[in-house]
C-alpha cells in the first residue's frame, strides 16, 4: 500500500526526528510504500531559523539573539546541518519543503495516511500561528482512502469546552484513532464517547539492535564511563541531581541541551551531536538523566538505569509511559528524591513492554489491512 506519514519530521529535535524515522522504517518493514509527506508550513520553519522569530522580539531580545548567534555560530551551524543531513537522507526530502501550505497538498493521493506521533495535536502558541492545526486533525490531504492516527499526542492538555467541540468535529476525519498518553486517551474517550487504544511511541516499534545499527559510528571523544544528561527542558533540579550522581559514582557527565548554548564550553557539553550520536550517547551511558520524553524512551529501549525530572507540567507523557512499565518511581519531583541504589529490574519491565509493543504493532497492522 502507498502510505503517507504526517508528523513533525523537520523539527530540530532528536525525539521528533527519531520517532518519524521509526514509524517510516516499521511500515516499510511490513512491506508498504511508506513515505513522509513533506508538509512544513512557515510557522514551523520559523521556529528553527538561526534566530527564531527575530522580527517579533523586543530590542533586548534582538540583541541577545544576535550575540547568541555570533558567539555560538560555528556550533549552531554544525548542529543544524547535522539535523538537516538526517532529514534529507532518511526522509528523502529536498532543502525546501514540498508543501508549504495545506492547500498545496490537497490533491495528493494515498491509500492510507498515518498521522503521528509526537505532539501533533498540541495547541500552538507561536507568534505567527496560535491554536490547533486542522491538518494534523485529518482535514488534509483530501484524496485518501483511509486516515488513522498512531500514538497521537497533545503534550500538555490545554482545552476548554469550545476546544472540545471543535476537536470532536475534526476527529470525524479519522477512520481509527490511537493516542500515546493516558491523559489524552481520557480526553478523547470523553469527547468521542468511544474508548480509543493507548499505544507506544513509534521508537518502540524498532528493536534496540536496529537502533544500534543507526548509531554504529563511535564517539571517539568519549573514553571514560559517563552519565548522559539530556536537558531538553531547562531545569535547575535536574542539573543539581546530575551533579549529585556525578559525585556519588565518580563518572563524568556528558550533557546535551535542547539547543546550542553559546556560553557553555568544556568536555561536559556535547553541543554538536547528530541524531545518531544522541542514540549512541544513551546506548553507551552508565546512567541517563533526562528532562525529555524521548530521553526516557531510549533509556528504556537500551535498558539503562535512568531518572526523569524537571518537566513540570510536561511530565504527563513520561508518567504515562512509566506507569505502564510499573516504574513510576523513576520520575522524580525534586533533586533529593532518588535512592541511587534502587535499580530497575528490566526482566519485569521487558515483560510489560513486550505486551505493549505487540498491542501497538497489532493496532497498526490491523488498521492498515482494513480495505
Amino acid at each position: 500500500m502507498k502510505i503517507g506519514i504526517l508528523t513533525y519530521h523537520r523539527a530540530h529535535n532528536y525525539g521528533a526526528l527519531l520517532q518519524a524515522y521509526a514509524l517510516q522504517t516499521y511500515l516499510r518493514k511490513l512491506g508498504h510504500q511508506a513515505e513522509i509527506i513533506d508538509y512544513w508550513p512557515d510557522y514551523h520553519a520559523e521556529d528553527y531559523q538561526l534566530m527564531p522569530h527575530f522580527k517579533v522580539l523586543n530590542i533586548k531580545g534582538k540583541v541577545k539573539a544576535i550575540l547568541r548567534l555570533v558567539i555560538g555560530y560555528t556550533r549552531i551551524l554544525k548542529r543544524n546541518s547535522l539535523y538537516k543531513e538526517f532529514i534529507h537522507e532518511q526522509f528523502s526530502v529536498h532543502h525546501k519543503p514540498r508543501y508549504l501550505t495545506k492547500e498545496a497538498m490537497k490533491e495528493i493521493e494515498y491509500d492510507i495516511v498515518v498521522y503521528g506521533s509526537d505532539q501533533i495535536w498540541r495547541r500552538s502558541n507561536l507568534p505567527n500561528f496560535k491554536g490547533f492545526s486542522d491538518v494534523f486533525y485529518g482535514t488534509y490531504p483530501i484524496k485518501v482512502k483511509r486516515k488513522i492516527t498512531y500514538a497521537a499526542s497533545m503534550g500538555v492538555i490545554d482545552v476548554n469546552d469550545e476546544d472540545k467541540a471543535n476537536i470532536k468535529q475534526m476527529l470525524v476525519n479519522f477512520d481509527a484513532i490511537s493516542v500515546r498518553e493516558e491523559a489524552l486517551k481520557q480526553l478523547i474517550d470523553e469527547i468521542t464517547g468511544n474508548p480509543v487504544p493507548l499505544v507506544l511511541d513509534p521508537v518502540f516499534l524498532l528493536e534496540k539492535e536496529e537502533w544500534s545499527q543507526l548509531s554504529q559510528q563511535p564517539i571517539t571523544e568519549i573514553q571514560d564511563k559517563y552519565i548522559f544528561f539530556y536537558q531538553l527542558a531547562a531545569s535547575e533540579d535536574a542539573i543539581s541531581f546530575t551533579n549529585k550522581l556525578e559525585a556519588y559514582y565518580g563518572y563524568k557527565v556528558i550533557e546535551i541541551r535542547g539547543r546550542v548554548e553559546p556560553l557553555l564550553f568544556g568536555d561536559r557539553y556535547f553541543q554538536t551531536a547528530s541524531p545518531a550520536d544522541f542514540i549512541s550517547l544513551i546506548r553507551n551511558a552508565e546512567i541517563v538523566v533526562s528532562t525529555s520524553f524521548h530521553g526516557v524512551a531510549f533509556s528504556l529501549l537500551f535498558e539503562k538505569q535512568f531518572y526523569a525530572l524537571g518537566m513540570k507540567n510536561n511530565s504527563g507523557r513520561v508518567q504515562s509511559l512509566l506507569n505502564s512499565c510499573d516504574i513510576s518511581h523513576r520520575l522524580l519531583s525534586n533533586d533529593d528524591q532518588a535512592n541511587f541504589e534502587n535499580k530497575i529490574d528490566y526482566a519485569k519491565v521487558n515483560l510489560r513492554m513486550a505486551t505493549l509493543k505487540n498491542k501497538s504493532k497489532n493496532y497498526l497492522i490491523d488498521e492498515i489491512c482494513i480495505k
